[in-house]
């Protein structure tokens, strides 16, 4: 009943960050509510009994992506940027998306039976972990290091050409 209420913390405290981080006028801010949010959503790991995947979500995203976000927004300089107006397809596209995908989640969890994949076994260990992470789930992790890869990418760019761009 007690980890029953940790998880409902935690997990109550992650949905508030999050839709903290949409709705904040200062990148900032957003950025550090998203902090706030890793940390909550390892925390909803360790109380599942996931101790790996709450360490890993605390070291990788905790301390590489929101810190790479952060340098991001430092090199930007984003007082410069102005506003756009969009029009209305795209800001419609931006709302309708985002509620679609939700109706179709909780028609998932509603009206389907699904089951999660099989893990390894109890006590299986590193090895039995790597295994299915290199065999079961190549193609996320590889799409996931991707996307990492495109994000520094960016962020050099971006550096190098404000850089280039700047007189003094």
């Amino acid at each position: 009943m007690i980890s029953l209420a940790v998880f409902a913390f935690f997990a109550a405290l992650a949905v508030a960050a999050a839709v903290l981080v949409v709705v904040q006028k200062n990148v900032m801010h957003s950025v550090l509510y998203l902090a706030f949010t890793v940390l909550a959503t390892a925390g909803v790991f360790f109380t599942l009994g996931a101790e790996y995947l709450g360490a890993i979500q605390i070291l990788v995203y905790g301390g590489g992506i929101v810190v790479l976000y952060i340098f991001v927004i430092i090199i930007v300089n984003l007082k410069e940027i102005v506003p756009e107006r969009r029009p209305f397809l795209p800001r419609l596209l931006l709302v309708a998306v985002p509620v679609a995908l939700g109706v179709e989640l909780a028609n998932l969890i509603v009206f389907r039976d699904f089951h999660a994949a099989a893990g390894p076994r109890e006590g299986a260990g590193f090895r039995a972990m790597a295994e299915m992470l290199f065999t079961s789930y190549l193609f996320p992790f590889e799409l996931a290091s991707v996307l990492l890869l495109a994000v520094l990418v960016g962020a050099i760019i971006v550096a190098r050409r404000r850089l280039i761009d700047d007189p003094d």
